[in-house]
């Protein structure tokens, strides 16, 4: 599970206000969509806290998770080492003289 963040600081109505902008949407056609008028949604952009309610609404209208991405840590994952991969082309009769395990045999010669 991941966690909450409680010395974040974050102003979510500047957050809010990008991803806005980012969207192309008018405020009015936000504000339809999270049931409030324009100028409450320019007093969203100001807040530094919202309800969950609303936010729920804001994220739904923006098609961003904002609780997810801005209130919950991230988990840093460590990096994978590099695969490499190679191909090679052998004769049928080369190739059943390699001596490979048979499981193996069997997958290489569905493909």
């Amino acid at each position: 599970m991941k966690k909450i963040n409680p010395l974040k600081n974050i102003t979510i109505g500047t957050i809010i206000q990008q991803k806005f902008l980012e969207s192309r949407m008018s405020i009015q056609e936000l504000s339809v969509k999270i049931l409030c008028d324009r100028t409450t949604v320019y007093d969203i952009f100001k807040r530094k806290t919202i309800d969950a309610e609303r936010l729920l609404l804001i994220s739904q209208a923006l098609n961003f998770d904002f609780i997810n991405e801005v209130y919950f840590e991230k988990e840093i994952l460590p990096e994978k080492p590099q695969k490499k991969f190679i191909a090679l082309e052998i004769d049928e009769e080369v190739f059943e003289k390699l001596n490979l395990p048979d499981d193996f045999l069997k997958l290489v010669q569905k493909l």
